[in-house]
């Protein structure tokens, strides 16, 4: 058995993940074909399984340093959905043992109004070469009232750029973190278990690991914290230049944040004022009279593939 590193392993599935998306689309476009679509049918869930299985298939049938790896379901609780695995090695979950990383899987419905996905992984949580994965699909219509769950893009990245932006702009928002030293539940430090989870502005859990004392009134916990479009939003110039900073410093955050952008534009349309957007018109020589933000966003996707990488540019300090 060779051994292979974990970055090594990382740039395999990386490389391989567009024909997995391909294969899975092939499949499930001939099997799950149905008429109607309903939202709520859990088969985001189903994809994100088929991502695995045909990961696994792809490694498998590549051979080489790929066939070295191997894709595993994490047990019970852990924080993750699937652990990369030196193929034949003996795994221990709880030590991380024959692991070479992890990844967080998450689908999103283009077609409902809130994505219900949340990535609430915490950093002590995470190791280096930890993933997160997100697909976006929809039921797509093939004539006749029959339709398939269609995966449109997928976002395959290191976790813990995300998890440190996503966390910087929990505080922005007036949020925190629980502090083992000062623990709402009066846990002593050494034992304390919530350190490092997110409180609300209200003080109250958005987790339901966080401190029993914060827990919100008939509810488990607030639900908010790590939405994969929410986490992202901004409600004031404060906030709004910390997302702008860790958008400049960050290629993965960039990129995390193109994606979202992407397939929720009235998310990226709402960032920046009327004012920005045409002067960002202005600045590709693209001649537009008194636009509003919607026009000009639009004018940018059909003729300027890479305007986000221009945006960044522009507006990030």
């Amino acid at each position: 058995m060779r051994q292979i590193k974990s970055a090594d392993a990382v740039t395999i599935l990386h490389n391989d993940a567009p024909k997995v998306i391909e294969e899975i689309n092939d499949f499930t476009s001939q099997t799950f074909k149905t008429r109607g679509g309903r939202l709520g049918s859990g088969m985001g869930s189903l994809l994100e399984a088929l991502w695995v299985y045909y990961m696994n298939k792809t490694l498998m049938n590549e051979g080489g340093l790929a066939r070295e790896c191997e894709l595993a379901w994490m047990q019970d609780h852990e924080p993750s959905d699937f652990a990369c695995l030196q193929r034949g090695a003996e795994w221990e979950p709880r030590s991380r043992r024959g692991e070479l990383f992890r990844i967080e899987a998450k689908s999103m419905n283009i077609g409902v109004d809130e994505a219900k996905g949340h990535f609430t992984n915490l950093a002590k949580e995470t190791a280096e070469h930890d993933q997160l994965l997100v697909l976006i699909w929809s039921w797509t219509e093939l004539g006749n009232n029959y339709s398939w769950p269609r995966i449109h893009d997928y976002f395959l990245g290191p976790s813990l750029p995300i998890i440190r932006a996503r966390d910087q702009l929990h505080l922005a928002r007036g949020g925190l973190f629980v502090d083992r030293r000062e623990c709402p539940d009066g846990c002593a430090p050494e034992a304390c278990t919530h350190d490092g989870e997110p409180l609300n502005a209200a003080r109250k859990r958005e987790r339901r690991s966080g401190p029993q004392s914060c827990k919100p009134a008939n509810v488990e916990y607030a639900a908010n914290f790590g939405g994969l479009v929410r986490m992202l939003k901004t409600d004031n110039d404060a906030a709004r230049s910390v997302f702008r900073r860790l958008r400049k410093a960050d290629d993965v955050v960039h990129a995390y944040i193109s994606f979202i952008h992407t397939h929720f534009p009235s998310e990226e349309i709402n960032h920046f004022k009327k004012a920005e957007w045409q002067s960002v018109l202005k600045s590709l020589g693209i001649k537009a009279n008194n636009v509003t933000a919607a026009e000009a966003n639009k004018l940018l996707r059909e003729h300027v593939p890479d305007y986000q990488d221009h945006l960044r540019r522009l507006f990030y300090s």
